[in-house]
């Protein structure tokens, strides 16, 4: 019905130019209600191609099989014909080609296009819109930095949207535009306008007649009159638009969508005060939430928490009615302060300082995910509760110290809380603090009476048993033991008074000179026959200490067969010189040997174990589990000493960082 009650007249030319075949071509289908009009030409380096007319067979029957001036179809139909020149290509031949496809109802038209086939609208003689090429050469022109023109610049077949484009094929689509009666639209070639000026293209169509024919020849004759060298393939194509379709009710659809957009105007406004009454009752709502919000905050800002506790719980209540999630969240942890505050107070209040300071500690605790409120406040009075629990604190330690007879330490301790007391007024803490210095001072008293009557007792009974002792060690042939008793029984003697006493010390101590000139006589005598066993017994020490120390040094350096073969040699040395503890103490280092050459073997295969798990990992792409066990490995290779698997799953960690970053970028 619009083809027939319109009237749009399309003529063509086209020519291979100087070259063997036509890379150009151009096509139409015109139908009852749509018609679609495409052009386009082959870009390649060989002589011909298939390419401009694979592409608008393709784009027509697409067009033709579902009819349309939507934008996402047209641009789907544009990709289509795309992927279809890239399954054409072969090995040797990539088909390319650029083109711009008009399509229209009779009133409106609509084009899309890729690369720099032209587009131009005359309407009442003049050039009223045209395309732009998508090339490197016109971006340069639109951004003023090349003053060469776009139809002779060397970049002006530099193209960044094309048919054939294997990636980021992005072509364009204009909005509509709306025909009139004798409105004109040419599409033309490169081929053409490399040789023929848009303004000169102009005056021919600004005198043209109804017949699109004559305008076509004019153009071709001024093509070929200038005689261009390497002239390509060129087509130019036109349509003209006698008459364009009218819709016999539009005005009884303009009247009843004017009537439709009234109700709905209508049905809008009313819906719209609603809205607009609801809205406005929310706002209030939250205006009053916010006012609470900001009170609360004002409170505890000003360490008033028993208002705050009101005004938080208000505020929450409020953002709960009003499905304010984070308002009624940050409401919480402020009440949470508030409630935890006010506890603590309430204990210390009650002189219960160490649950005043647990409860300033949860307030602590609350408010660092409540923005901090409060914390100040929390601070002073947990500092306050510290004093006070210092004074109990240090009475309680110099109970302590004086149950267990550090009297020294528990006086100390009393005279602290006393004057901590002192300073914070704390009457109570002073009080107690001074009964038990009143305390520790009787017992001190006590302690000194009974330790006087002691030391006197004590004195003569040492005297009498230092004698006791000197007699009996002189008599078993100790006589440095008796010499030492001797001195003792003086010295205890001196410090008593007691003359009678010193005088028989004394005698004792010549007893003791007498057996020590005898004792040096005899072990003169034997000193020389003791001396070549002596020497013999520390050779042969001397050779199992120094086998004991290369089995410790084998040992340290993890040579544990070689310290096995030491200690073994130290032990039997040791045993067979009797040095029972020595042959032990090898005994207990052979075992030690024995068993970490086991685990060394353990610790070795745990580490190629690990090693071999993170290399399956890394395979994989578990990146994370893979740098884990690669971790492991490198702290038993360390452990193992052995730096040169160390520097290996240095590397290996390296690269497994690097592909982690590289996968997380690709995703």
């Amino acid at each position: 019905m619009r083809k027939s009650n319109s009237e749009f007249k399309t003529a063509f030319v086209s020519e291979a130019g100087g070259e063997l075949a036509n890379n150009d071509y151009f096509a139409y289908v015109e139908l009852d209600d749509y018609a679609c009009y495409v052009l386009a030409s082959g870009i390649t380096d060989f002589r011909s191609t298939e390419a401009a007319k694979l592409a608008v067979e393709h784009f027509v029957l697409s067009f033709q099989e579902k009819p349309t001036m939507g934008m996402k179809t047209l641009t789907r139909y544009m990709e289509e014909t795309n992927r279809r020149l890239l399954e054409t290509a072969n090995a040797t031949e990539r088909l390319k080609a650029s083109i711009v496809a008009i399509v229209t109802n009779y009133e409106y038209f609509r084009y899309v296009s890729a690369g720099n086939v032209r587009l131009r609208m005359y309407r009442q003689g003049r050039n009223y819109m045209g395309s732009s090429d998508m090339s490197l050469a016109r971006k340069l022109v639109d951004r003023g930095e090349t003053d060469t023109l776009l139809d002779r610049h060397e970049e002006r077949h530099n193209l960044y949207a094309y048919l054939g484009k294997p990636d980021f094929f992005h072509p364009f689509v204009s909005n509509k535009t709306p025909l009139r009666d004798g409105d004109i639209l040419a599409l033309y070639t490169s081929g053409f306008w490399e040789h023929v000026d848009a303004q000169e293209i102009d005056e021919i169509f600004h005198e043209a007649s109804n017949d699109p024919r004559e305008s076509l020849d004019s153009l071709e004759d001024l093509l070929l009159s200038r005689q261009p060298q390497n002239l390509k393939s060129y087509t130019v194509a036109s349509i003209f638009v006698n008459k364009i379709y009218r819709d016999p009710e539009r005005e009884r659809k303009r009247q009843m969508y004017i009537k439709m957009a009234i109700i709905v105007f209508i049905i809008l406004l009313i819906v719209g005060l609603i809205g607009f009454y609801l809205y406005h009752r929310y706002q209030e709502k939250v205006e009053n939430m916010e006012k609470t919000e900001e009170e609360a905050i004002e409170f505890l800002k000003a360490d008033n928490y028993t208002r705050a506790q009101e005004s938080c719980k208000s505020a929450m209540d409020q953002a709960k009615e009003l499905k304010k999630t984070e308002d009624e969240a940050r409401m919480r942890s402020y009440l949470m302060v508030v409630d935890s505050i006010l506890a603590a107070d309430d204990a210390f209040k009650a002189k219960d300082y160490a649950t005043a300071y647990d409860g300033y500690m949860t307030a602590m605790e609350n408010s660092r995910n409540a923005d901090l409120m409060g914390m100040g406040y929390i601070e002073r009075r947990m500092a306050q509760a510290e004093e006070f629990l210092f004074v109990s604190d240090f009475i309680s330690l110099g109970n302590k110290a004086m149950d267990a007879g550090d009297l020294d330490r528990a006086e100390s301790a009393f005279y602290k809380a006393r004057d901590k007391a002192s300073v914070i007024h704390d009457e109570s803490g002073r009080k107690a603090a001074m009964d038990a210095l009143d305390k520790l001072y009787d017992l001190k008293a006590k302690q000194k009476a009974d330790s006087d009557a002691k030391i006197k007792k004590a004195g003569e009974s040492a005297v009498s048993d230092a004698m006791k002792k000197g007699d009996e060690l002189l008599q078993q042939g100790d006589i440095e033991g008796a010499e030492k008793a001797y001195l003792e029984a003086r010295a205890i003697a001196n410090s008593n008074g007691d003359s009678n006493s010193r005088a028989d010390a004394m005698k004792g101590m010549e007893q003791v000179h007498q057996a020590k000139a005898e004792k040096a006589e005899k072990e003169q005598k034997d000193a020389e026959a003791q001396k070549q066993l002596i020497d013999e017994r520390n050779r042969q020490y001397a050779i199992a200490a120094d086998a004991a120390t290369k089995g410790d040094n084998a040992y340290t350096s993890g040579d544990y067969l070689s310290a096995q073969i030491y200690y073994q040699s130290a032990m039997d040395k040791f045993t067979a010189l009797d040095e029972l503890d020595m042959a032990s103490k090898m005994k207990t280092k052979l075992d030690n040997a024995v068993q970490q050459q086991g685990a060394s073997m353990q610790s070795k295969q745990d580490a190629q174990d690990m090693e071999t798990k993170a290399k399956t990992l890394y395979s994989s792409k578990d990146y994370a589990g893979a740098k884990q066990a690669a971790l492991s490995a490198k702290q038993m290779y360390a452990a193992l000493g052995n730096q040169a698997k160390v520097d290996e799953m240095n590397m290996l960690i390296s690269q497994i960082d690097m592909d982690a970053i590289i996968d997380k970028n690709l995703q």
